[in-house]
C-alpha cells in the first residue's frame, strides 16, 4: 500500500522550511562571491598571487591535446548551446497534465537560464576586471573577465537540466549520477577557461559562485511564489 500523500498543513510546513534553507544557502553564497570580487579588485589593477600562479602553471603545461579539448569543452558554455539544451532537457524530463504544462515549465527554465548569465553580464561589465594578456589566449574571448560568462551559463544550464530530470528519477543512485554529471559540466567548462588563457582562475570561481547563488535564489523564489499541496518535488509536475 503506497503511503497516504502529506496534508496540506504538513505540505505548507515543509516547504517554509525548504524556503528557509534555500534562502540562507543562497545568501551566504551571494556574500561568498560578492566578498570574492571585492578582495580581487583591492589591488587593482595588480593580479592576486594565486591567479598569476595557477594561470602560469596552465600555461606550462597545456599542449596542442588539451588546447583543442578544452576548445570543445568551451563550447558547451555558450549560451547559443545552452539556452537550447535547456529548454529541450526541460520539456523532455517535465510530466504535465494540463495543457502545455510542458511547455510552459520548459519556457520558464529557458528564461531563467537567459536570465542568470544576463545579470552575469551586467556584472562582469560593472566590475570591468581585464583579462589575462592576448597573447595567453588559445581561444575566443570578449569583454571582461569576471566573472566567467561561459562558466556561468554552463553552471545554471547544468543545474536546471540536473534539477529537471531528477524530478523525474525513483532512485537516489539514479539522481546522483545526473547531479554529479552536472558538476562535471560546470567544472569542465571553468577549467577550459583557464587552460585556454583567456580567464583568471579566480573569475572560475566567482562564475560557480554567482551561478549557484542565482539558482538557489530563484528556488527560493518558486517556493514562495508557486507552492503546491504536493511534496516539493512535484512542483512543476502540477
Amino acid at each position: 500500500m503506497e503511503p497516504a500523500p502529506p496534508s496540506p498543513a504538513v505540505a505548507r510546513s515543509a516547504y517554509r522550511s525548504a524556503r528557509a534553507s534555500v534562502t540562507t544557502v543562497a545568501a551566504g553564497l551571494t556574500i561568498a562571491w560578492i566578498a570574492l570580487v571585492v578582495w580581487v579588485n583591492a589591488d587593482a589593477p595588480g593580479v592576486p598571487t594565486i591567479d598569476s600562479s595557477l594561470h602560469g602553471w596552465a600555461l606550462d603545461h597545456r599542449t596542442d591535446v588539451t588546447i583543442q579539448a578544452a576548445r570543445v569543452v568551451s563550447w558547451f558554455g555558450q549560451t547559443t548551446i545552452t539556452l537550447p539544451l535547456i529548454f529541450l532537457g526541460a520539456l523532455a524530463a517535465t510530466a504535465s497534465t494540463r495543457r502545455f504544462g510542458r511547455l510552459r515549465a520548459a519556457a520558464l527554465l529557458f528564461a531563467m537560464g537567459a536570465v542568470g548569465p544576463a545579470v552575469g553580464l551586467a556584472i562582469n561589465m560593472l566590475v570591468g576586471r581585464v583579462r589575462p594578456p592576448r597573447g595567453d589566449w588559445a581561444g575566443a574571448a570578449g569583454g571582461f573577465a569576471l566573472p566567467s560568462g561561459h562558466t556561468t551559463a554552463a553552471t545554471i544550464a547544468a543545474g536546471l537540466i540536473a534539477w529537471s530530470v531528477t524530478r523525474r528519477l525513483r532512485t537516489t543512485p539514479a539522481r546522483a549520477a545526473v547531479w554529479v554529471a552536472a558538476v562535471v559540466w560546470a567544472a569542465a567548462v571553468g577549467w577550459s577557461r583557464v587552460w585556454l588563457g583567456v580567464h583568471w582562475p579566480t573569475d572560475v570561481l566567482c562564475g560557480w559562485l554567482f551561478a549557484a547563488s542565482f539558482l538557489l535564489a530563484a528556488r527560493a523564489v518558486q517556493l514562495t511564489w508557486w507552492p503546491t499541496d504536493a511534496p516539493p518535488k512535484a512542483v512543476l509536475d502540477h
